[in-house]
């Protein structure tokens, strides 16, 4: 791969590869992109693990930390992944069929566009040409690494070719993103022409043909229409397209303009978004058919399946948990995997990032151990800007799933910094006064007065709690202050108006009692065949 220094541009001289395939044979376009790999070698170049070696878990805390960190790229490769990377394959050999440099073609495609410039109008809406709608939809749940996948598979695709016999720069696929607050036609241009500098030596186009006079929507489309099929773009990824639904303007014509693009210039054009993207990708039925011409199934969460027959979640799960940096690490259990799923709901993101905090945890507090409270409590403290949509998911909520679309990631470097913060307290003043202190009343009664509470009231409190003896430093007599204003829960009847017995979290104890009335059988005996109980002999290390 040679570099340009000025531009920073990566790419590769053309190398052909004859095909087998006739409509393939003679076309430079495909006969340079790499061969294609069958299903075991094409999993194994998706399959991103993190570095691990059993030999790491002595590391010091702080190397370890890190370590966890790793398991943001965490991919295994899953029917799905496959299946995405043969539809991306198809969409893009398929789209340079009778698309080659120096042909008639090519060169009725540049006249045409040229004839429109002068015209003053962008794209029709009526196809020139009757070939197969190539533009596909992958939609599905957030957090279930669409973006990620198709991102993999195109990596192994080198982004610019130069076929230095033609003197062209072929660019075999184009990723741009959707703005957050939706886009025009004028944005969608900007950002053609941007990302096409990004990659070609020397392009300047974004310069030329944005900056340069103040050039009307249609010049500028048909600019970037022209630098497309200038450069053979042999797939169009549309990202975050729900943004769409934020746009100020008419999302429908945006959309019907991004369909004759396609069909203008042959360029197959992948659409990726959350749930509500399926409502921009259907806002009249042309839009409709051409998604789902080529459509990816929708992307659900991981289906969760049983020990006798697993399915993807006990796949990914068996093969996640492997990877504990942890000084004490614990074999996966059905219980362990049932409360992941509980609080994941097979979302993968969610499902990594509760693992690794949890892990973050264990490291801190010294307990060096994942246990099922730990990953109750990760869920509700690391989790708890996500835990609404999670809800959403587990109640099949469609429409309040909508709501929780634009719910921002959360990402490894932000968590890890709130773990480190909830124990850094330890090293601090306040962390170190205790009930019995003549500083602990005082202070904790200021610092509630600074909430706002009332001065009496926060001087009654503050002895209340240390008259408790419930906290043990400033900090958590903090905590059980705040918690003693809360008002108290309703009580909630076991069962519903419709008579049903209420569902309880896997980690709930009541599941054992339910069990035990059901098969008759003693309390203890169901905790030991749902795994909730411990090997007393190993914990005080008798054996």
């Amino acid at each position: 791969m040679n570099a340009n220094n000025d531009a920073g541009a990566l790419f590769v001289e053309a190398r052909y590869t004859e095909q087998r395939i006739p409509r393939y044979r003679g076309n430079p376009l495909i006969e340079a992109l790499p061969p294609l790999l069958d299903d075991e070698a094409l999993a194994q170049e998706l399959t991103q693990f993190p570095e691990f070696e059993p030999a790491q878990r002595d590391w010091q805390t702080h190397e370890r930390l890190l370590l966890v960190a790793g398991l943001g790229n965490f991919m295994l490769p899953m029917p799905r992944h496959i299946q995405l990377a043969r539809s991306l394959e198809t969409m893009m050999h398929e789209g340079y069929v009778g698309r080659s440099p120096r042909t008639a073609a090519h060169v009725r495609t540049l006249q045409m566009l040229y004839d429109r410039q002068k015209a003053g109008v962008a794209f029709s809406a009526t196809p020139h040409s009757q070939r197969t709608a190539l533009s596909s939809a992958l939609v599905g749940v957030s957090g279930m690494g669409k973006t990620v996948a198709t991102r993999r598979r195109l990596s192994l695709i080198p982004p610019v070719i130069y076929h230095p016999d033609l003197r062209v720069w072929q660019i075999p696929y184009l990723h741009i993103e959707t703005p957050h607050d939706g886009a025009s036609a004028k944005g969608l241009a900007h950002a053609i022409l941007r990302k096409v500098d990004s990659l070609i030596p020397d392009g300047n186009y974004y310069e030329k043909y944005a900056l340069r006079g103040k050039p009307s929507i249609e010049t500028l489309l048909n600019h970037a229409a022209r630098v497309l099929h200038l450069h053979f773009v042999g797939l169009l990824v549309v990202d975050e397209v729900q943004n769409l639904e934020n746009s100020p303007k008419n999302k429908q014509a945006l959309m019907s303009l991004l369909v004759s693009a396609s069909n203008d210039l042959g360029v197959p054009i992948l659409f990726i978004g959350t749930n509500k993207a399926r409502h921009v990708l259907t806002l009249d039925f042309r839009q409709a058919r051409r998604a789902t011409g080529h459509g990816q199934e929708f992307w659900d969460r991981l289906a969760k399946g049983s020990s006798e027959r697993p399915d993807e979640w006990e796949d990914f799960i068996n093969v996640l948990w492997r990877f504990q940096w942890l000084r004490k690490p614990v074999a996966l259990n059905l219980h362990l995997s049932d409360l992941m799923y509980h609080h994941s709901q097979g979302v993968i993101d969610v499902a990594i990032k509760l693992f690794a905090a949890a892990q973050w945890r264990a490291m801190l507090d010294g307990s060096e151990q994942i246990t099922a409270q730990l990953i109750d409590d990760c869920a509700k403290r690391e989790l708890a800007l996500v835990r609404p949509m999670i809800d959403a998911i587990r109640r099949n909520d469609a429409k309040a799933l909508e709501a929780y679309d634009d719910v921002a990631p959360l990402n490894f470097e932000s968590m890890l910094k709130d773990v480190q913060l909830q124990y850094e307290g330890k090293r601090q003043r306040g962390a170190s006064i205790r009930p019995g202190d003549e500083l602990f009343a005082p202070q904790l009664a200021a610092s509630l007065a600074q909430l706002g509470l009332d001065a009496e009231d926060a001087i009654h409190l503050a002895d209340h709690v240390e008259a408790t003896g419930q906290a043990t430093n400033l900090l958590e007599g903090c905590n059980q202050a705040l918690k003693a204003l809360k008002p108290p829960k309703a009580v909630r009847a076991n069962k519903g108006s419709t008579g049903e017995t209420e569902a309880f979290e896997p980690g709930d104890l009541r599941n054992a009692v339910r069990q035990a009335k059901a098969n008759q059988t003693t309390v203890l005996e169901a905790l030991k065949a749902t795994r909730a109980l411990c090997d007393l002999t190993k914990v005080l290390e008798l054996s």
